[in-house]
């Protein structure tokens, strides 16, 4: 009898199988996205129609240091009354965390006054002060245990295998319960698509009667708040999941996540060599954009032929099972560990013996299909994406890519700007004397950054020398420029577009300190033994100790969010010229 059994219980397996996939697939909701072909200049990105003003402001990457220091920095805007005048917000990593929170907090604090906190001036900054934090106070996001959350995270998906937590969620979802969730922007029960305004949700809903008014987010817009800029968060398209670990981590491509469309403006062919089997790989990354909601959603197989041009073009998709949210976006942006787990033969070790538990795995991966040079549109893969940090930890490219014409770069390091160094042809800049994502900008490779020139190598000398100035002189570590874009194919940035940069350094501000309290003088020069050991070098992780991961104290959280608000609302004359 077994003889007859055996082979009947095969087929009726594999049709059970086959047939819970089919059921699956098919119940996914279709849908009609818009899609843009690459814009081949600034007139063709599809926020054009929007008017913006052609300004913009760079929050760089840097964990919570970054974060903090934005929010300071976005509280100084405010004191100056700028963010009328600004056009763009374009952030990385840590920066992305504060401005996904700012552009489209809806709850946690009732009005912008709640959320970017109270500016108190330093010769009132008492310790007992600083130890106070505002019920709403975007920075009490900071003080709260991220590895707490990612290890409970691992240890769910390592006992369940992945059925209770996806391995390659466990960042995204521990940056959301950490810090979005108070501001009503991660709910894993209650998942949210994300768009501009009313106006994109009732375009979206005319063509998706299955989509309703609450499965979406918009960017905040309360009466009495702060007109938003149009957010651009940024992180690094790196390759197909199944062609990792690759050797060059430079093949690495900015990545946008806007409220209005998704994806990577040039398109780039790369070849490169699988680390583990050796075999040459070539894949496509950008090219175009796609609707928000739609990102991550397959297409139809009769849309395949479509030709995609820079006015929307409708297509049919079966949009993914989990909706992509705006968690999604600002913590791939910060997912640092991908490119030193993509191109590091070691972090593939445990893929051998455990293939589920590949390292490759804890990187966030997303159903992706590039559109060619010439509009088409690619075939579909899982990709995997990650900090845009590892590329270029300012957004500077974004805005270049744009041609806007006055931007402020907030370099939110903990890098130490050592002044008076040689710069020239046998002394080039290294990352013992500035922060190491500023020279690859002009022509000084390092590490992910080789493709990364926009200005001559000539103009990095007036930036540093104009920090260095100010630094010598106990002010705020800045400096603004006039510059002119070298051409940069890889990224299709034309030669000779005029920008006006300022430029905001992270560093000790002498005329700030000396008007701090005496006690508070003191604990910063105690260092390592005091309340603020790097103060406001802060480290990236571990300034508390193994335990507290990238946590700080209120205490370190005030003052170095009061240090970054004064740089900018005691400098009104210099940061003036964002006006319009």
């Amino acid at each position: 009898m077994s003889f007859f059994k055996i082979p009947c219980k095969i087929p009726l397996q594999l049709l059970l199988i086959a047939s819970i996939v089919f059921l699956f697939t098919s119940c996914r909701t279709k849908a009609t996205i818009l899609a843009w072909d690459h814009a081949k200049n600034k007139n063709e990105f599809p926020e054009a129609s929007l008017n913006l003003p052609s300004t913009g402001v760079c929050f760089s990457g840097g964990g919570t240091r970054a974060m903090n220091c934005a929010i300071g920095q976005m509280k100084g805007l405010w004191e100056l009354g700028l963010w009328e005048d600004i056009g763009y917000v374009s952030a990385v990593s840590g920066g992305s965390w504060a401005s996904t929170i700012f552009t489209y907090y809806n709850a946690g604090a009732a009005n912008d006054k709640e959320l970017l906190g109270t500016i108190i001036p330093p010769n009132e900054l008492t310790l007992a002060k600083l130890n106070e934090m505002e019920d709403g106070f975007m920075g009490q996001a900071m003080t709260r245990n991220l590895e707490k959350d990612l290890f409970e995270r691992l240890g769910l998906d390592l006992i369940s295998f992945g059925a209770l937590q996806k391995m390659d969620f466990i960042w995204i979802d521990g940056i959301g319960h950490t810090y979005l969730k108070q501001f009503g922007l991660y709910d894993p029960e209650d998942p949210k698509y994300f768009t501009l305004d009313e106006t994109t949700r009732y375009d979206i809903l005319q063509r998706n009667k299955k989509l309703k008014k609450e499965d979406f987010i918009m960017v905040h817009n309360q009466e009495g708040d702060i007109k938003r800029p149009f957010l651009v968060v940024n992180s690094s398209l790196l390759a197909p999941s199944k062609d990792l670990p690759l050797r060059n981590p430079e093949n690495l491509s900015v990545f946008n996540y806007t409220p209005l469309y998704i994806g990577s403006n040039n398109p780039v062919s790369i070849t490169d060599r699988n680390l583990v089997s050796g075999k040459l790989v070539t894949f496509n990354v950008g090219g175009g954009f796609i609707e928000p909601f739609g990102f991550g959603g397959k297409l139809l197989k009769s849309q395949r032929h479509k030709i995609l041009g820079n006015t929307p073009t409708p297509l049919r998709v079966k949009l993914d099972k989990k909706r992509f949210e705006i968690v999604d976006a600002t913590g791939t942006s910060s997912a640092a560990f991908g490119a030193i787990v993509s191109s590091n033969t070691l972090a593939q070790l445990p893929s051998k013996i455990l293939p589920d538990f590949s390292l490759n795995n804890l990187i966030p991966e997303e159903n992706y299909w590039p559109i060619k040079e010439n509009g088409s549109i690619d075939k579909e893969e899982k990709y995997r994406f990650t900090d845009g940090g590892n590329l270029e930890n300012y957004g500077l490219i974004t805005l270049l890519q744009r041609e806007v014409k006055k931007i402020v770069v907030f370099i939110n390091t903990n890098s130490p700007l050592l002044i008076d160094c040689v710069v020239d042809g046998n002394n080039p800049p290294t990352g013992n004397e500035i922060d190491s994502d500023l020279f690859p900008l002009f022509g000084y490779p390092l590490g992910n950054q080789i493709h990364n020139q926009v200005f001559s190598k000539d103009s990095y000398l007036e930036v540093y020398k104009g920090l260095s100035e100010a630094k010598r002189n106990n002010k705020t570590v800045m400096t603004k420029t006039h510059l002119e874009t070298v051409r940069n194919d890889r990224w299709g940035i034309p030669k000779g577009h005029k920008v006006e940069i300022l430029w905001v350094y992270n560093e000790r501000v002498l005329e700030w300190e000396n008007q701090l309290p005496q006690p508070v003088q003191e604990q910063i020069k105690l260092g390592a033994r005091g309340d603020f050991p790097d103060f406001p070098l802060y480290k990236l992780i571990f300034e508390n100790g193994f335990s507290n991961g990238i946590s700080f104290t209120p205490q370190q959280v005030n003052l170095l969010y009061q240090l970054s608000a004064w740089n900018v609302y005691t400098n009104k004359e210099v940061f003036n010229f964002l006006r319009n």
